[in-house]
């Protein structure tokens, strides 16, 4: 079977240029290599319309056409589908790419298996992206055959369920899906055929005299989606005859406005935020609190409340929509999606007068509040960080120790550490005092190469006064009344040879870095507000 030859006079081609236009579908590639396209193909008529259409269009749009079939195993005839489909994509002179699902796998997906086989079929896309996009190269591309249909009921779906404006925007033409896999980058899924009609596309496969497979399973009422397809549907489209249509364009609608509300909530988010932590990008560590105005949250409006809650809660890891991808893998872990009830519970919470916390949110999440602000966290970690220089669960996770450069400055949860060598004369009067407990002087020949670290279970110090006695650190932070919970995060420097702890910063000097008489360098370490 030659591919078709592109003829805008036909409508389907008509829509797929015109979601071109629209949505930069395919990222125009005229003066460089085709762009490689993984065209997912079930063998079901949508998807074979899609790749009949796309085998046309290809050479217009430089596109490198790939046909990918991820074979699920679950039901007999499967591996009839896989044989159409190599035998249709050879008939088009295309590449043909298919793996065979094992029992393992299908067991392991059987606790929501809709879901979980969706999963494995976008792994399954994404390494076959990788082996045709170098790395540096723009994202991999995948061509999926969603219908205007399949958007009308995943929006109807999403009525049903209470979803926000996210979930009743539905799906759109082109949308960046986060790796399934650790390794594996993110594919970017098109669907050009969201704007057209499953009618069009049967018209379009029986005028051609194409064939395709039908999915048993697409009868079976066991799935939410067949039982509305078949029993819900048509009733509503005997009193609503253009029922897809009105769907998708509130989809459109919806979308618009969502994209609208997010710019807004991340404005306030932004702006009610009163730590420094840094976005979470992958792959480093997902920040363990985020801290909020709370007077100014009250001041909002309900909707923007809503929305910076969610923020709030991805932010610091929890999923952000009950049915996305990440949300499945979440829900093991006892994570759940900061739906309606979740997100409405602790807004409540918050605009009342009382303090809160720490109270369970979501898997390792918890949240608490004091009068003037709040702070979503991991159970693990302090809601709020002390008022003094303290290395979070966030900073022991990304960095561990870090050396001590002298003259440089090494900024830490908004404090800078700074450190400079200076002759033994240049030693200010009353610098034995200690009348900052942030800052100290000590011997630069005696200490070596400093880190920045936090204490290890079973250290032992030998503080400045004790005679080079060693006392359990435990016992040391007892006596000089640290609370149990900022003891993990205290920041200590340690000779970076030995080991030994030369300074607990706040608290006391070692022995070992004692200014001597014999000491003619010294090196004066101070703590202050970044």
């Amino acid at each position: 079977m030659p591919a078709p030859a592109l003829d805008p006079t036909i409508p389907l081609n008509r829509a797929l240029i015109t979601a071109q236009t629209r949505h930069q579908i395919f990222p125009k590639a005229q003066d460089t290599p085709p762009l490689p396209v993984v065209m997912g193909v079930s063998g079901g008529a949508d998807s074979v319309c899609l790749l009949h259409l796309l085998a046309g269009l290809a050479p217009v749009w430089n596109l490198s056409l790939h046909v990918a079939h991820l074979d699920h195993n679950v039901r007999p005839g499967s591996a009839e589908d896989a044989e159409f489909v190599a035998h249709l994509a050879a008939a088009l002179g295309l590449p043909y790419h298919t793996r065979q699902l094992s029992p393992a796998e299908i067991a392991a997906a059987d606790n929501n298996l809709e879901a979980g086989l969706r999963r494995l079929r976008y792994c399954f896309f994404a390494d076959i992206a990788a082996s045709l996009v170098a790395a540096g190269e723009p994202l991999p591309t995948v061509a999926v055959a969603h219908t205007a249909d399949d958007q009308a009921e995943t929006i109807l779906m999403h009525v049903l369920r209470g979803s926000g404006l996210a979930g009743l925007a539905g799906m759109r033409p082109v949308t960046l899906r986060q790796a399934e896999e650790s390794g594996q980058r993110p594919l970017r899924v098109v669907r050009p055929l969201l704007d057209v009609q499953r009618t069009q596309i049967l018209h379009y496969l029986n005028e051609r005299r194409l064939a395709w497979r039908e999915d048993p399973s697409n009868q079976s009422m066991t799935f939410t989606r067949n039982r509305l397809r078949q029993q819900i549907l048509p009733p509503l489209r005997e009193i609503y005859p253009n029922l897809t249509g009105a769907l998708t364009r509130l989809g459109a609608v919806m979308d618009a406005e969502n994209e609208r509300a997010k710019r807004a909530n991340e404005e306030a988010f932004s702006a009610l935020r009163q730590d420094s932590a840094p976005a979470p990008t992958h792959p480093a560590p997902t920040p363990v609190r985020v801290v909020l105005d709370r007077n100014s949250f009250q001041a909002l409006d309900v909707a923007t409340q809503r929305g910076v809650l969610r923020l709030a809660a991805v932010w610091v890891g929890a999923p952000a929509e009950a049915m996305s991808p990440e949300a499945m893998g979440y829900k093991a872990m006892g994570y759940k999606a900061m739906g309606y009830e979740r997100t409405e519970s602790l807004r409540d919470g918050l605009i009342g007068n009382s303090n809160f916390g720490p109270t369970p949110l979501t898997g390792e999440i918890a949240w608490s509040a004091t009068e003037d602000r709040f702070s979503l966290h991991r159970q693990t970690a302090l809601a709020f960080l002390p008022e003094t220089p303290f290395l979070d669960e966030d900073w022991r996770t990304r960095w561990g120790n870090v050396r001590v450069q002298v003259g440089e400055d090494l900024l830490v949860g908004g404090w800078l550490l700074h450190c400079e060598e200076v002759d033994r004369s240049a030693l200010p009067p009353g610098w034995r005092d200690g009348g900052d407990p942030w800052q100290t002087w000590c011997d630069a020949r005696q200490v070596g190469e400093l880190l920045l670290t936090t204490p290890r279970q079973g250290q032992r110090i030998a503080p400045l006064g004790m005679a080079g006695h060693h006392k359990q650190l435990g016992d040391f932070f007892t006596d000089c009344k640290v609370p149990i919970a900022l003891r993990a995060g205290w920041p200590t420097l340690v000779d970076g040879a030995s080991g030994d702890i030369v300074w607990l910063c706040g608290l006391r000097l070692a022995h070992q870095g004692r200014i001597r008489p014999e000491t003619k360098s010294v090196l004066h370490l101070t703590w202050r507000k970044g």
